[in-house]
């Protein structure tokens, strides 16, 4: 996975959207179960790989700041707006009692998938980049 940028922003929102849709409805055959909500839950897949895709977008921002405070960072300014999204449509709509719940587990499985990702791919690249300066730096 490339770093995050205005330029494939887009295109990485689909990727996550098409994985996290494709893993709830593959999940759901082998369960036997029907989605009765399933227009509503389609668009808050949508959502979720919004927020997910934005929030660790940051990173090229937070750079200067050790990793795993960002990770914490991050992932708490998901929960955030998550926890926010929930009382907001109970308010207006009403909810079940451990919708919080819910919805924080809905969030926290793509998150940690979606970030030990791109981590991994951005710590790769850092180190390929290492390499071929520590070659350039040997040539001269």
């Amino acid at each position: 996975m490339k770093l995050i940028n205005r330029h494939n922003f887009l295109s990485l929102v689909c990727m996550s959207f098409t994985l996290i849709v494709c893993g709830k409805l593959l999940l759901e055959k082998l369960m036997g179960f029907t989605d009765r909500h399933y227009t509503e839950n389609i668009f808050t897949c949508l959502a979720f790989s919004v927020m997910i895709t934005a929030v660790l977008s940051l990173h090229y921002y937070l750079q200067s700041f050790p990793l795993i405070p960002v990770l914490i960072g991050q992932y708490l300014a998901i929960i955030g707006l998550v926890a926010g999204l929930v009382k907001l449509v109970d308010a207006v709509a009403g909810t079940t009692s451990d919708a919080m719940w819910q919805m924080l587990l809905s969030v926290t499985v793509p998150y940690v998938i979606s970030a030990v990702i791109y981590y991994v791919s951005f710590f790769r690249q850092v180190k390929k980049a290492n390499i071929i300066l520590s070659e350039l730096s040997e040539a001269e």
